[in-house]
């Protein structure tokens, strides 16, 4: 919940100037975060979750699909409000990505911090902000930490960041840039 709030302000703020700026980063902020964030401490408080992370599989399932109509709706938002391509594009990841790993995670669980560090890494790439030695360290530090804390196999790991990086880079590319 930290990464997409970074990387917004990062592609808000450094890239073309846009009278609405403000406004572009809080719906970003708003729909990718905030929304998020309480409706997970809800469903915790509620004991629709165990943790906040949703290490139960199952108990997955409903944050995602919240979270894919909160990132959908908060990309029709930025489109109305002609936020620059890459913003735009990058909130799309979130709302199509996070549906797919609600499809997966019906299945098989698959790491969603992987997958919410894979996506935004390439999106700041595209932006011009690339740090490849420092981008690896961090997706590896975070993958790392879920296999230390047996969150997450290796290969939950690695499908998840991958697929991250993939999705982002395709969709980015061929429908945003």
């Amino acid at each position: 919940m930290v990464v997409a709030p970074f990387t917004f302000a990062l592609l808000t703020y450094t890239g073309e100037e846009h009278s609405s700026n403000h406004l572009i980063f809080f719906t970003a902020f708003f729909f990718s975060t905030l929304l998020s964030t309480i409706t997970v401490i809800y469903f915790k408080r509620s004991g629709k979750i165990t943790d906040l992370d949703a290490s139960i599989r199952e108990q997955r399932v409903q944050p995602l699909v919240l979270g894919a109509i909160y990132h959908g709706i908060g990309f029709l938002i930025l489109w109305y409000l002609n936020a620059a391509p890459i913003i735009q594009g990058l909130m799309f990841c979130y709302a199509l990505n996070t549906a797919i790993v609600w499809l997966i995670t019906m299945q098989w669980k698959i790491s969603i911090h992987a997958i919410g560090l894979g996506g935004p890494l390439v999106a700041l790439w595209f932006h011009g902000i690339q740090y490849p030695f420092g981008m690896a360290a961090s997706l590896a530090l975070v993958c790392m930490s879920r296999i230390i804390l047996k969150a997450h196999t290796p290969l939950q790991v690695l499908t998840g960041a991958g697929l991250a990086m993939s999705l982002a880079y395709i969709e980015l590319s061929l429908l945003f840039l």
